[in-house]
Parts: structure tokens; C-alpha cells; sequence
């Protein structure tokens, strides 16, 4: 064997969820869930049923996790497709009798579509998307990698009350949540920092994933596994080479001028044009050839590989292993056939000779690292480090969540064996914070400045002073009591939170 693929499937969605009867405001999470979610598992479910074994390493975000789980969420999804599907008739109908034949040609494809995604989330996965992962998980297809709990950017995070508490809960929640204890974890864009060596040490985890820019050495092959911790944590570093093969706008496969574009016509918001040569390109799609070039994308991203690990072998005395982290924002949601060529590809190497697709924990178990490894601060963004998550934007931001988690971690001291109303106002402070902590905020701030994009995460921490104010109160009065319970019922993700993971 002259190697292993080791794909990881990864996503993150913000707190979308919405309490009530409408799905307003939760737009985002119903196009991750229709444009990337429910095609992949249809793909592993598909060559599962061919007798292939697609292994995958699965790192979605134990927050998207709670969110996919949730009973709310999922009607509220069921509701928002149909009234999709109902949008595009109309377009459809409408383009039909202008003789605009190739949109309403587009607008059938996409509702035959819509109904087979429809149809396999109400009928092949009873809308409970989390306990189909959950069987992937229990046949050993897929590998669960835990993550910080609400996918916080842990390098910048103050203290290590912090840090702590989204690993822990993140790995409590994988655990309840896909039924399989973590081995793994997936750190939000693969940032690191030295600091967190002392907190993953003891968490039980066997091996974590970073971006080359942490290995302080450049010489280190990134297809090699090392020990961080002898024989205890071991590190896999990310494949850039192949990462620049899929991802590159330019370069990449998602960077073809026949795959789909993602500007959407005003009237429909269906995407109907092909990305062309040029940020202006204005040639109607065609998903007929769009998936004929998955295909061949797919075959040729298996040729590869294959050619990257046999070199490695011819230089090395064991075989190497690529890591090959594939984001929902690219399969699905920004490479409309990225479902299509990640089947495409699976099947692929199902017919590789030298080259097999492995979990993480497999291949360790076969091939164990032999020397150690230093790392540094790093990550995936452009400049290999922190920069989009400190901005000045996000200065002020990060003071605020420095000071209100100080706050709380006196009060969990303060407080080590709370119980009733006082518990529960903890450790919904603890959620708020945690929800408050998510990198998405930053990253809004980063994009565009200003008070709006600091309005979730503010309220988040607003909420949060609160229920430390009221922690401190002898006896709840019936307005606090009322805030309480229409608090733990708006933002309830990790029931089993304990507050005190949040000691220092």
C-alpha cells in the first residue's frame, strides 16, 4: 500500500434557531442543510447501499449538531422547502410562457431536485439528520472529531476557563449527540496556539489536526503523523497541496467555467448562470455538463493523490497519509456539485489498488508515529495566523468577552455547589457565553464593521450579565423567573451543561 486518504467532512453554522412558530431568521441553516447536508448523506447513504465503505472523518460543529438535532429546527426546515419548491413552480410556470426555455428548463431540474432532497430528508432520514450520522458513526464509517463547542476561534480566547469549556462541552456534546466518544479534534480553522497543548493533554483525545503553518519545523513532511505527546496525542498536519487542488478559486476544481455560479436571479433567487471565465459572465447553466466535469474532476483528484502518496513512499519506509478537510461552504453551499464529485471521487479510489481511504483512528492503529513534533501559533487564513480574528474591529468585541468570562468564572468559584433556580441561571449563563464566543461574529466584523454585525453576539452577553446579576440574588422574583425560562427556551443548545466546566 503505498498510502491513505483521510477525508474530513466539516461545517459550521451560526445559532439560527428561532423559538418560534416561523423559520424567520434561520435562512442560513436551511441552505446548509439543503445545499450541502442532505446531498452528502445521500452520497455515503448511495455507496453504502453499493457495497463501497466511504470512510469520512466527520468534524460538523458540535453546535450545528444541536441545531440539526433539534425538533424545531427540523420542522421549521420541512416548512421552508416546501415554500421553496412552491417559489420555483411559480418561476418555472412563469418562464414557460415567455419562451424562456432554458430558465424554466433550469427551474424543472431544480424542483425534481428539490423533491428528491425533500423526499430523502422527510423519508430516508425522518428530518433527523444527526441520528443518520449517528449510524454512520456506530457501522465505523464515519469518525467523529470533536470541536469547540460554538466553533470559538480558541487562540484569541483570554483564559483557559474558556478555552477549556468550549473543548469540553464540545466533546461532551459530539458524544451525546453521534452515540461515539471522539478521538480527534478538529480546531475551527485549524487555528492553534501552544496554549492549548496542556488543555487537549488530559481531554482523552488521541490525535488533533492543524495547518502546516503549526509545525514549527518546515522540513517536516505534512504526510507523516507526530507525537505532540509521546505515544498520547499524536498530530496529522492538513494536506495544502490538495486543498489548493479542490479550493482555489483559480486553480481549483471550484473554479471551472462550467460549474454553477453563485449569483441568483433577483425575482426566483434560483442561481442560473455558469461562473464563465469572468466575474461577469452571463451564459445560463447547464447541470448536465457541470456533473460530467464533476465526474472527470473526480477521477483526476484520485490520480493525484494516488501520484502524491507514491512519491512519499518511494522516500519513505511506511506509508504516508493525506488529510483532506472538505467544508460544507465549499461541498454544496459554494460548489453547488461538490456532493456529485466527493461520490464521484469515493467511488474513485474504491477502485485504487495502491491508494485506500481510511478513518483517522484506523491508520494510527496501523502506522504509529516515530517522532515528536513542536508546534507554533498558526492557521489556514492567508497569512497562516491570527490576523482576520484580531482585527481592530474585533478589538472591542474580544475585550467584552474577556471581561464577562472573568466575571462568570468568579461567580462558578463563588458558587461550586449551586443548586435549583441558581444552577440553572449558571449554566444558562455559561450557554450565553459560549453562543457569545462563536468566531462567526468576528468574522462578520471583519467583513463589514459596525454595530449590526455586533448585534447577536452583544445580546448574547447582554443576556449573560443578566443571569450573573440574578445568580446573586438570595431568591428569583417572578420577572426574573419568566426571563429565565424564556431564555432557556430561545437559546437551549447543550442540555446537559454543567456550569461548572466553567471553573478556573
Amino acid at each position: 500500500m503505498n498510502g491513505y486518504l483521510a477525508i474530513i467532512l466539516t461545517g459550521h453554522v451560526p445559532y439560527r434557531r428561532a423559538a418560534g412558530r416561523e423559520p424567520t431568521g434561520e435562512d442560513q441553516l436551511h441552505e446548509a442543510i439543503v445545499q450541502s447536508i442532505i446531498p452528502i448523506l445521500n452520497a455515503l447513504y448511495d455507496l453504502r447501499e453499493l457495497g463501497i465503505r466511504p470512510y469520512v472523518g466527520l468534524a460538523y460543529s458540535p453546535l450545528l449538531l444541536e441545531q440539526l438535532a433539534d425538533n424545531v429546527v427540523q420542522k421549521h426546515c420541512f416548512v421552508w422547502m416546501e415554500r421553496r419548491l412552491e417559489q420555483i413552480t411559480v418561476a418555472m410556470n412563469q418562464w414557460q410562457q415567455s419562451g424562456e426555455q432554458h430558465r424554466a428548463y433550469l427551474a424543472r431540474f431544480y424542483l425534481e431536485w428539490g423533491y428528491g432532497l425533500l423526499k430523502s430528508f422527510q423519508g430516508r432520514y425522518n428530518r433527523n439528520l444527526v441520528a443518520a450520522l449517528r449510524e454512520l458513526c456506530a457501522e465505523g464509517v464515519a469518525e467523529p472529531l470533536s470541536g469547540a463547542a460554538t466553533h470559538a476561534y480558541l487562540p484569541l480566547l483570554e483564559s483557559a476557563a474558556a478555552r477549556r469549556a468550549q473543548i469540553d462541552v464540545g466533546a461532551l456534546a459530539t458524544t451525546r449527540l453521534l452515540g461515539t466518544p471522539p478521538r480527534g479534534l478538529w480546531l475551527p480553522e485549524c487555528g492553534y496556539t501552544p496554549a492549548l497543548e496542556p488543555l487537549v493533554r488530559p481531554s482523552g483525545l488521541n490525535y488533533l489536526i492543524v495547518d502546516p503553518s503549526s509545525v514549527a519545523h518546515t522540513n517536516v513532511p505534512y504526510l507523516r503523523p507526530r507525537w505532540l505527546a509521546a505515544r498520547q496525542l499524536a498530530v496529522l498536519v492538513r494536506d495544502p497541496e490538495a486543498a489548493t487542488q479542490v479550493m482555489a478559486p483559480e486553480l481549483g476544481y471550484v473554479g471551472d467555467p462550467l460549474y454553477r455560479a453563485a449569483r441568483r436571479e433577483q425575482h426566483s433567487g434560483l442561481a442560473l448562470w455558469r461562473t464563465g471565465l469572468a466575474a461577469t459572465a452571463t451564459e445560463l447553466y447547464d447541470p448536465y455538463d457541470a456533473f460530467r466535469r464533476a465526474q472527470e474532476h473526480a477521477v483526476h483528484f484520485s490520480s493525484f493523490i494516488a501520484a502524491e502518496l507514491e512519491q512519499f513512499r518511494m522516500q519513505h519506509d511506511r506509508p504516508g497519509i493525506a488529510v483532506v478537510p472538505l467544508d460544507m461552504d465549499v461541498l454544496g453551499c459554494g460548489w453547488f456539485e461538490g456532493p456529485t464529485w466527493l461520490r464521484a471521487m469515493i467511488e474513485a479510489f474504491n477502485t485504487q489498488p495502491r491508494v485506500a481511504l481510511t478513518t483517522f483512528s484506523a491508520y494510527l492503529g496501523t502506522v504509529r508515529p516515530r517522532f515528536g513534533v513542536t508546534l507554533r501559533d498558526g492557521s489556514w487564513a492567508a497569512d497562516a495566523y491570527h490576523h482576520l480574528w484580531s482585527l481592530p474591529a474585533a478589538r472591542r468585541l474580544q475585550w467584552i468577552l474577556a471581561e464577562v468570562a472573568e466575571q462568570l468564572a468568579m461567580l462558578v468559584q463563588r458558587y461550586p455547589n449551586a443548586e435549583g433556580e441558581r444552577d440553572r441561571v449558571l449554566a444558562q449563563a455559561v450557554r450565553e457565553l459560549l453562543l457569545a464566543q462563536s468566531s462567526d461574529w468576528i468574522v462578520q466584523l471583519a467583513e463589514s464593521p459596525g454595530e449590526a454585525a455586533l448585534e447577536r453576539p452583544m445580546e448574547h452577553l447582554r443576556r449573560c450579565k443578566r443571569l450573573c446579576h440574578m445568580a446573586q440574588m438570595a431568591e428569583l422574583s417572578d420577572e426574573e423567573r419568566t426571563f429565565l425560562e424564556k431564555i432557556e427556551e430561545w437559546d437551549n443548545p447543550f442540555p446537559m451543561l454543567n456550569y461548572r466546566v466553567f471553573a478556573a
